[in-house]
C-alpha cells in the first residue's frame, strides 16, 4: 500500500492517537496504519505530553476527552500550539454542545461521537487536497 504523503513531499504522514481504551485504540491504529500513516499512541494526556516533545512532526491528532491525567481539551490545545498545521479530531462518548464548542475552541478541527464509522475518522484526517 502507498503511504499517504504529506502535502506531496514524498514522507509519510505521522498521527498521535490518545485514548485509553486499548481496544477501541488498536482498531484505530490498524485503521491508520493500513492508510498509510505511522502511529503513535498515548494511553493517557500526560503521555501524550511527553509524546509531543519527542515528535518532529505531526500531520494529524486523535484524541478523546476524557483521559486519565491531563484531559483531552488541553491535549487538543497543546497540539495545536506545538503543529500548527496538524489536523486535530477529538473523539468522545459525549455528543454534548458545549464539549464540542470547547475542543472546537482548543483548536480541533473535526469533531466524532463515538462509536465511531472508521470511514469518518480517516476522512477527518485527511491532508487536505493539493491545489
Amino acid at each position: 500500500m502507498t503511504r499517504p504523503e504529506a502535502g506531496g513531499s514524498g514522507r509519510a504522514l505521522t498521527a498521535l492517537l490518545v485514548d485509553d481504551d486499548d481496544e477501541l485504540a488498536h482498531i484505530f491504529v490498524r485503521a491508520l496504519e493500513r492508510s498509510g500513516f505511522e502511529v503513535h499512541r498515548a494511553r493517557t494526556g500526560t503521555d501524550a505530553m511527553g509524546l509531543l516533545a519527542h515528535v518532529a512532526r505531526l500531520d494529524a491528532a486523535i484524541v478523546d476527552l476524557v483521559l486519565p491525567g491531563v484531559g483531552g481539551i488541553e491535549v487538543a490545545r497543546r497540539v495545536r500550539a506545538a503543529f500548527p498545521a496538524c489536523r486535530i479530531v477529538a473523539v468522545t462518548g459525549l455528543s454534548d454542545k458545549a464539549v464540542e464548542r470547547a475542543f472546537l475552541d482548543a483548536g480541533a478541527d473535526a469533531f466524532l461521537s463515538k462509536p465511531v464509522e472508521l470511514q469518518h475518522l480517516l476522512d477527518a484526517v485527511a491532508p487536505p487536497p493539493r491545489p
